[in-house]
């Protein structure tokens, strides 16, 4: 009897941790652009400490570049940024970008694209649900002055902008469109 319950207790010890291994590596898998327009769909995840959030690019040119809540339609410096991934109408595969969620804090997205963001072309992983809700993110967004047809501008100098891009780029992506996996 003694056996049998050591026997069970093991087992389960063993499953539970089994499943937590492979909790770890969910994928959240997210579309950019193409026939939805100028938005990621979904446009925001919910994600555990461990999962990834893989980045399909459909057609047009778009980025996944790594901002503030504060600052929505600018890079965060240090920030992760995929580079801007054409991708032609008949492309049937586009590239990927993926990220690797490290703990609970909120990531925020947006596309580098002249007026996306404004456009509403933002995204987030974790965002609160209370405070700095996505809904919040996207209302910054599109008030942020980004806008191209209104006149308005970037803050950035051109040359700072280019230098932030290259700084972030690896040479596979600007050869291969594709990037390895990254840490945010």
């Amino acid at each position: 009897m003694l056996f049998n319950f050591i026997l069970t207790a093991s087992l389960a010890i063993l499953s539970s941790a089994i499943f937590a291994e492979a909790r770890k590596h969910k994928t959240h898998d997210v579309i950019v652009g193409g026939a939805a327009g100028l938005v990621y769909t979904p446009n925001q995840v919910y994600a555990e400490p461990g999962d990834k959030v893989k980045f399909h690019f459909q057609f047009k040119n778009h980025t996944v570049t790594q901002s503030s809540f504060d600052e929505p339609c600018e890079p965060l410096k240090g920030g992760f940024d995929s580079g801007f991934m054409p991708v032609g109408m008949d492309v049937k595969k586009g590239p990927t970008f993926t990220i690797k969620v490290k703990d609970y804090d909120p990531i925020w997205v947006h596309c580098e694209q002249v007026d996306h963001c404004p456009s509403g072309m933002v995204f987030a992983v974790n965002a609160p649900k209370k405070g700095n809700t996505f809904k919040k993110f996207l209302k910054k967004a599109k008030a942020s002055g980004k806008d191209y047809h209104d006149g308005g501008s970037y803050k950035r100098s051109d040359e700072d902008a280019e230098e932030d891009i290259e700084e972030k780029r690896s040479l596979l992506s600007r050869i291969t469109g594709k990037r390895d996996d990254i840490e945010a």
